[in-house]
């Protein structure tokens, strides 16, 4: 159902539907703009207003209640072949006016105007965008969405030829190389997008076809009261057309908008989710998610937290929104934006982008700040609490501590500022504290030992440990005592290198593994076979079955690396008093010390002749 409206034509009221006045209006007003640059024009449009009121006047003598876009469109089309003969008889009285002026005058330009000959104008009926490349097809010719695809090859391949390109280049090599490379791939880089400049400089520099004028001389066609007429019939048919028909085009566009809408709703449900569970459980976020220990590190980074969350949620949300007006708009269900209003969603969602980028840059800021001042407070606390030991190794109160309750004793230390660590020990307790010493710059000289008095037998010295290197071993030495002399005699030295599994696998957690999980293999993992033999099976298997299962699960599934390593069979005869511990020291060991860092814990002397269990 249309609805009816009434108009005052040349003194008289017509009944009209709203798509007939319309055309009406937009005919009569291209008209008028022609022939206003025309002497005389005025009285031609005067004229031709009458002429359409008097065809009005015949329909309604034919019984024609309300005139419809149809009846509009035959108006037109009688008007049209009679201002041909009116447009003739308009150039002979200019042509006499054209006497008193000069050659160069408004006239002469008027005339060249009208002879046709395209010109470069940015298509606004047929527009994505700014309509430059829907220009292009109306000027060079072909389908306006083979340039748009044409377009958009030519900027993927540029920029995966001196934008991923030379990035990618980087990636093989390291070191002096690498450095050559990158300042290469970070000076191609602003050239990426120059594609883009043509496109956004003819957008800005070249008019738009807004008149039917400009759509004529466009086009390549004449401007003349025929083929005006002709074109705001064509362009009224057009938007009825777009109404009613969804082209591919639209159909492709609706179904893009549509699935990339659907996966920024599933994000922004997530980045909400997060930003909720950080407002509601902040110390639940600090000690799972983000691996935050300090409450004074929550709260430095709790303001630029709150505010880069709702800078996300705005910077996932616009282009959401936009993609479901995109959809609607595509399947004809609302109505396109215009370029201003595109421009102004894109303009606040880089904003909303920069704010977001913005506020990490803050809270990363605060936390660095908040951190050092933290480990500031802490390298002070332990130069105070420090304790040097006879040797002239420092050591901080909680290293202390750990030396002397597990009767460790620190031989050697070099190219190393830590004795211990703790944070991934094999049952994933953060707290247990264990032998450690890393420099990735330097190599690590490092020995400790403890001293246990034993009785004659066979014994076994075993051990839990952990390495990125080679060149790391636990060993045991002693000297036996003669009771009646007094003599000392030193016992053969035994190494055995600790395996380097890094921080991932490991014999202790392959069997763990196997040992809390006997239906599976763990098929998931991709760390490397420890080849655990039957000794290694037996010192797992004394753990806790709890501790197994922890160990089995720890750094998700993957373990820390630690594996069992021992030295079998070492026969004492005589009372004596045994050596042992870890060592990187060549002396002892025969290889080099390595950078990197290993840890060690958990030793066991045994005597296994009767496997009575010495001492730990």
């Amino acid at each position: 159902m249309k609805k009816n409206i009434t108009i005052n034509l040349c003194g008289r009221l017509y009944q009209i539907d709203e798509d007939a006045y319309e055309l009406l209006s937009q005919y009569i007003e291209t008209l008028r703009n022609y022939f206003q640059k025309q002497e005389g024009g005025e009285e031609i449009a005067n004229d031709i207003e009458e002429r359409v009121a008097e065809l009005f006047d015949d329909l309604k003598a034919q019984g024609v209640e309300a005139i419809t876009i149809e009846h509009v469109q035959g108006v037109i089309h009688q008007i049209g072949q009679v201002e041909e003969i009116a447009g003739e008889a308009a150039d002979s009285a200019d042509s006499d006016a054209s006497s008193q002026r000069t050659p160069n005058s408004g006239n002469a330009a008027q005339s060249k105007k009208a002879q046709g000959g395209k010109k470069f104008f940015r298509d606004s009926q047929n527009k994505i965008l700014a309509g430059v490349l829907a220009g292009c097809a109306q000027y060079y010719g072909g389908n306006a969405n083979t340039w748009r695809w044409g377009y958009v090859i030519v900027c993927v391949v540029w920029f995966f030829i001196l934008g991923a390109g030379p990035f990618s280049l980087t990636i093989p090599f390291e070191g002096f190389f690498g450095l050559l490379a990158l300042p290469f791939a970070l000076v191609s880089l602003p050239f990426t997008i120059l594609p883009l400049l043509p496109y956004f400089l003819t957008a800005i520099f070249t008019p738009e076809a807004k008149t039917p004028e400009d759509v004529l001389q466009m086009k390549g066609k004449e401007v003349n009261p025929q083929n005006l007429a002709a074109e705001v019939q064509e362009a009224t048919l057009s938007k009825e057309k777009k109404k009613s028909d969804v082209s591919a085009w639209d159909i492709f566009v609706g179904v893009l908008s549509i699935g990339v809408s659907t996966f920024l709703t599933i994000g922004f449900i997530i980045a909400l989710c997060f930003f909720v569970a950080f407002l509601a459980a902040r110390e639940m976020v600090a000690d799972k998610w983000w691996n935050i220990y300090r409450p004074e590190d929550l709260q430095a980074v709790t303001i630029p937290a709150v505010f880069s969350g709702v800078m996300l949620l705005v910077s996932i949300g616009i282009p959401l929104y936009c993609s479901i007006h995109a959809a609607m708009s595509s399947l004809g269900k609302v109505t396109s934006w215009h370029v201003r209003q595109r421009l102004i969603w894109f303009l606040l969602w880089v904003a909303s982008l920069t704010g977001f980028v913005g506020c990490c840059v803050w809270g990363v800021g605060r936390l660095d700040k908040t951190q050092t001042e933290r480990w500031d407070r802490e390298a002070a606390l332990r130069v105070e609490e420090s304790v040097t030991d006879a040797l002239g190794h420092v050591f901080d109160k909680d290293e202390w501590d750990y030396f002397e309750q597990n009767g460790w004793e620190l031989i050697t230390a070099e190219n190393t500022d830590r004795y211990t660590y703790r944070g991934e020990w094999m049952t994933n307790d953060r707290k247990m504290r264990y032998l450690d010493a890393w420099n990735d710059n330097a190599p690590v000289v490092y020995t400790v030992r403890k001293v246990k008095e034993v009785e004659p037998g066979i014994y076994r010295l075993s051990a839990a440990v952990r390495a990125n290197n080679t060149g790391r071993f636990i060993y045991l030495q002693g000297q036996s005592i003669d009771p009646e002399t007094g003599d000392t005699t030193q016992l053969t030295m035994h190494v055995k290198e600790i395996p380097v599994f890094a921080n991932q696998g490991g014999n202790i957690w392959e069997c763990a593994r196997k040992e809390s999980d006997k239906n599976s293999d763990a098929s998931g993992s991709d760390v490397q076979s420890s080849g655990a033999d039957e000794v290694v099976m037996e010192l797992v298997k004394r753990l806790a079955p709890q501790d197994r299962q922890r160990i089995s699960l720890a750094n998700h599934r993957k373990g820390f690396g630690w594996s069992y390593i021992y030295i079998d069979s070492v026969e004492v005869k005589k009372p004596s008093e045994l050596f042992y511990g870890v060592t990187t020291d060549e002396r002892i060991t025969g290889s080099p010390a390595t950078t990197g860092w290993f840890s060690a814990a958990d030793f066991k002397l045994e005597r296994i002749d009767d496997q009575k269990l010495v001492k730990q």
